[in-house]
């Protein structure tokens, strides 16, 4: 009960801050869709877990253990990329590139960024068209 009334608390306080339209930054260039095992990402000099939801940067190292796997979506170039590990590899603006120089292959199939509710209160929905 209470953390449905910290969350209703927060929601009326930041409900006149959300704004429509993207939500990354200049550097943000991709978002987790899904991981299994351990998955790696540098980020400012520290190692960071990944998980699901998490916006990754450009230039952002990541490190996938054996046994490990990374859906991305690539908020810039509309791709979606399946990654397997081992596996060293740099996100980057243009697309992912993996340890030995080669640029990774997307998936089938295309994806969005993530954008802010218009509705105070509201949620963050992927693949869900808006309503007017």
């Amino acid at each position: 009960m209470r953390s449905v009334m910290a969350v209703l608390a927060l929601s009326y306080m930041w409900g006149g801050s959300v704004q429509a339209g993207p939500t990354h930054s200049a550097t943000e260039v991709a978002y987790v869709s899904d991981v299994s095992g351990h998955v790696v990402a540098l980020v400012q000099g520290r190692p960071t877990l990944l998980d699901a939801l998490d916006v990754v940067a450009d230039q952002t190292r990541i490190d996938l253990q054996a046994n490990s796997e990374l859906r991305l979506c690539h908020s810039r170039t509309h791709q979606v990329f399946n990654l397997k590990g081992p596996l060293t590899g740099m996100i980057e603006q243009g697309g992912v590139t993996i340890e030995n120089g080669k640029r990774a292959v997307a998936s089938i199939g295309s994806c969005t960024g993530p954008t802010a509710s218009i509705v105070p209160g509201g949620f963050v929905a992927r693949g869900v068209p808006a309503r007017r």
